[in-house]
């Protein structure tokens, strides 16, 4: 049997009624509101002799107090297994066993658990606590080597509570979402019709048209019912949507997401490479005589003393832990290289849209990757989600009367954007002027709940603007879309940005058709020719 079918469900895995074979009142249907129905009906069922015994459900519904001794009897049980060896091969391959039983009934259930965060933390102190009362005294570290491991603790332990402030989660509401949409849908249809009278017997195809466009990059939660912006998804486990979420992992007992998937693969990372230094010294300091390859395999002596005895169980556990950890982290590190996060994956898998690589240790979705050096400079400043820096006005398309007699004399013009400690955004536009001089505007854009979304009233112009991030890909183009209203007259103004001066035929393309959709005619499309920047202000 293959592991997808042995595995628990993964975050925003929707449950399918049609593959549902744990109940006979199976049934198929296309609707998500229906499967969340059933699944809450298969829940709060009583269920029927065979399935499951009482006391068992008992025990899984409380293990989380139950589990609290297994933390204290740890010590208790490496203490154990360092009687014998044979009591240590028994005792170190229950215990994983163990915990990913554990794992597998709390992730199916779909319960956040702290047990995971405090043995992984409990252990962290406990092997910690042994090198400086078992190893240190036997006088073959040094101090350098001493404040390695204690500064890779540390910066582990700074990592993990940075990590833990959150994954970046979704919190824009339905109504929120679907009056914008709507609003902006209606003032498009509605500019559309004041500038060519003819076109409003197309009213409704437009209007549906450009909701199309406007959700194309967005989705709707079918239980937080909330919109969502791309590659968001929701965490049954938290119970909430996430940004960019990669997987609910329960070392942390939480997601990991956009604002914290940098930190976490820099706490793995930190973690491992302290834990293969410390079990090092363990092993030169208890085999010295020994290749320190070899040395968890073979270290005569190991048993004759209590203290070795322990000490060398310990950096067998502290391996097991290590090993597991590496692997993530390598997963990691693929998953990165090939812009798939665990949950497209997953889904890709299940949706048999994705192609294994690398002998099936990652799976490449081909959706968002684009090479290597750009999936990871990606990845390093996803985080900021911001248009930070300077960029170039390429495009520029709208349904004003105004730009009619502006187009011939509009060029390429540069801004700075610079997002505030709110999560605002402060723009800075200037333009140069055919004599010489410089056109200049600033606003700052406040950040609404809808993420991408901002919204500022013009001092210069005096109207009220509600811009939206379309598409962004912070190294290379930004296409915005905004309504400009002032006196109850909206507009819809579309800006194409570029990191330089010229984009791709694609992305030209792809602004111009979206600007058709949004109710823009081709003649106001506009592509602007370079021109020299201003001076510094």
């Amino acid at each position: 049997m293959k592991w997808e079918k042995l595995k628990p469900p993964e975050p925003d895995d929707p449950m399918c009624c049609c593959e549902c074979d744990i109940d006979q009142y199976g049934c198929c249907c296309d609707c998500e509101d229906l499967d969340e129905t059933f699944s809450r009906w298969l829940k709060d069922r009583p269920g029927k002799g065979g399935c499951q015994s009482p006391v068992l459900g008992a025990i899984i519904d409380n293990l989380e107090i139950s589990m609290i001794p297994a933390l204290v009897l740890l010590p208790v049980l490496l203490r154990v297994a360092a009687l014998h060896y044979l009591l240590g091969i028994i005792i170190l391959t229950a215990l994983p066993g163990l915990v990913l039983w554990y794992y597998y009934a709390t992730h199916k259930k779909k319960r956040r658990t702290l047990f995971f965060l405090t043995l992984a933390l409990f252990s962290l102190f406990y092997m910690y606590y042994l090198f400086i009362t078992e190893i240190l005294p036997r006088g073959d570290i040094s101090q350098l080597q001493l404040c390695t491991v204690t500064a890779g603790m540390i910066v582990t332990i700074v990592s993990l509570i940075h990590t833990k402030r959150g994954p970046g989660f979704v919190t824009s509401s339905l109504h929120e979402a679907d009056s914008h949409s709507q609003e902006a849908n209606k003032d498009s249809t509605h500019l559309n019709g004041s500038i060519q009278s003819a076109a409003s017997s197309g009213t409704a195809a437009e209007l549906q048209t450009t909701k199309e466009a406007l959700a194309a990059k967005w989705s709707r939660c079918p239980l937080c019912k909330i919109m969502r912006p791309p590659r968001a998804g929701h965490c049954r486990t938290c119970g909430s949507c996430v940004q960019r979420l990669d997987h609910h992992c329960v070392w942390i007992n939480s997601c990991v997401g956009q604002a914290n998937h940098r930190s976490f693969l820099f706490t793995v990372t930190v973690f491992v490479l302290t834990s293969v230094y410390g079990i090092s010294l363990v092993l030169c300091s208890l085999c010295p005589r020994q290749y320190l390859m070899t040395a968890l395999l073979y270290c005569p002596g190991a048993y004759s003393q209590s203290s070795m005895a322990l000490c060398f169980t310990c950096a067998w556990y502290s391996s097991i832990v290590t090993g597991g950890l590496l692997y993530l982290l390598v997963a990691q590190v693929l998953n990165i290289s090939f812009n798939v996060t665990e949950r497209e994956a997953q889904l890709a898998l299940r949706n048999k849209t994705g192609q294994r690589r690398l002998w099936g240790l990652v799976i490449d979705t081909g959706e968002y990757s684009r090479g290597f050096y750009q999936n990871w400079v990606e990845f390093l400043t996803m985080a900021d989600a911001s248009m930070a820096g300077k960029w170039y006005l390429v495009g520029f398309a709208t349904n004003a009367q105004w730009f009619v007699s502006r187009r011939a004399s509009m060029k390429v013009g540069t801004a700075m954007m610079t997002p505030t400690a709110d999560g605002d955004l402060d723009m800075s536009y200037a333009s140069l002027n055919s004599d010489g001089t410089c056109w200049r505007l600033n606003n700052l854009a406040k950040r609404t709940d809808t993420p991408g979304r901002f919204t500022y009233t013009s001092e210069r112009w005096g109207n009220v603007n509600d811009m939206s991030m379309v598409d962004v890909k912070y190294d290379e183009y930004a296409l915005t879309h905004t309504i400009k209203t002032k006196d109850s007259a909206p507009t819809v103004v579309n800006k194409l940005y570029g990191r330089g001066v010229s984009l791709g035929p694609d992305v030209l393309e792809k602004f111009r058709q979206f600007s058709l959709e949004t109710g823009v005619l081709p003649e106001n499309i506009a592509f602007l020719p370079a021109n020299a920047e201003c001076p510094a202000a």
